[in-house]
């Protein structure tokens, strides 16, 4: 426990009681330093930063060879697709897909390449932003974010909708296996945001002995202040492999064409490995800074209305109740239904104290 002293000149003396709880804490958070931090990694196959100065530079691998190109589709062209998009922060920009209306093949744009190498384990890492809380025209309504297929093997690793078809396509989901069904798909989120950004990644074993890939996703929304993740699986599919050795790699469309996704992509890391959580916390760290400690960071008294107003960090979303006390033994709760607000919320306490000088406060979590 951490007490903090504030005098104010009615000599009203004001103790702030706050409870500290250790966690990572970067000063310097980007997209630029995820991508240094990713770099450092020995598992990193594949890096699309979609940066650079010229649009070819924007559509290289930045660690393997998988370069990008252009895959239009229908009435699509590729003057569809959008570079250097306004990214998750200005340290890097984004990558636009398209979609035009109609039909899931009518028209857009997404990025190709022919050949990659997928292993037994691997992970990905995606920051993306849908332009569209749903899809609808088709008979599918899919837009397939990063994917990869050979022939009944599907390595449907991020798609907006899900199953079963026709989607609404307001969902994230990843599908692994012989077909386009429940058994063999994570449902990521149920509703997708709009103009949200999201961080997405996910890690896949192959047993081949069973015939099983199990698969655990991983999920925040940056746009929503959110520091830490939330983790959705292990599920285990019954339809067996995504493609391994050689496969062509779809990114906000289709491996081979159609079905794009209409949004931005800032980030794509591939890895030949199952990366654990705590890998994907940290990166995730890289970006946000981290979780600020859980503290009360002011106490302001308003002497003409004799209002007192406590503001602490805080999650976004999160619920939070107020105490205060005169003696720190008896706790009157003031409030347990503040709804935390992205990085700092705050509460005023219009309760008088008439004839004390010293008032304490605290501020508790409470848990979903």
């Amino acid at each position: 426990m951490i007490f903090r002293d504030l005098n104010y000149s009615m000599s009203l003396h004001l103790l702030a009681l706050f409870y500290y709880s250790c966690c990572p804490f970067t000063l310097n958070a980007s997209i630029i330093d995820f991508q240094n931090l990713v770099q450092t990694d020995l598992d990193l196959s594949h890096q699309f930063t979609f940066d650079g100065q010229n649009d070819q530079n924007r559509l290289e691998d930045k660690v393997g060879h998988a370069n990008l190109t252009l895959k239009p589709f229908g009435s699509g062209t590729i003057s569809d697709i959008e570079y250097a998009k306004e990214g998750y922060d200005e340290t890097s920009n984004s990558i636009s897909t398209s979609r035009g209306p109609g039909n899931d093949f009518a028209q857009g744009a997404g990025l190709h390449n022919a050949l990659v190498n997928l292993s037994d384990q691997m992970s990905f890492e995606v920051i993306f932003q849908p332009n569209s809380e749903e899809i609808s025209g088709g008979n599918f309504n899919l837009g397939y974010i990063l994917n990869t297929r050979v022939n009944n093997d599907r390595g449907y690793f991020l798609i907006q909708g899900n199953a079963p078809l026709p989607s609404t396509g307001q969902q994230i989901s990843s599908t692994i296996g012989d077909g386009y069904a429940v058994r063999n798909q994570n449902l990521i989120l149920s509703q997708i945001e709009a103009g949200h950004w999201y961080f997405v990644a996910g890690s896949y074993t192959i047993n081949r002995d069973t015939n099983i890939t199990t698969f655990t996703n991983y999920i925040a929304d940056l746009t929503n202040g959110d520091t830490i993740l939330k983790k959705v699986g292990p599920f285990s599919n019954s339809g067996g492999p995504y493609p391994t050795g050689g496969s062509p790699l779809g990114i906000g469309g289709r491996w081979d064409a159609g079905e794009s996704f209409p949004g931005q992509i800032d980030e794509i890391n591939l890895y030949d490995a199952e990366k654990d959580e705590v890998s994907f916390q940290q990166h995730l760290n890289s970006i946000t800074g981290g979780n600020n400690p859980f503290e009360i960071i002011k106490i302001a008294h308003d002497i003409n209305s004799n209002t007192t107003t406590i503001e602490w960090n805080s999650i976004s979303g999160k619920v939070y109740a107020v105490d205060a006390s005169f003696d720190m033994i008896e706790w009157n709760e003031l409030d347990d239904g503040v709804i935390g607000e992205k990085d700092l919320t705050s509460f005023t306490d219009t309760e008088t104290s008439e004839g004390k000088t010293k008032k304490f406060y605290r501020v508790r979590k409470i848990e979903e």
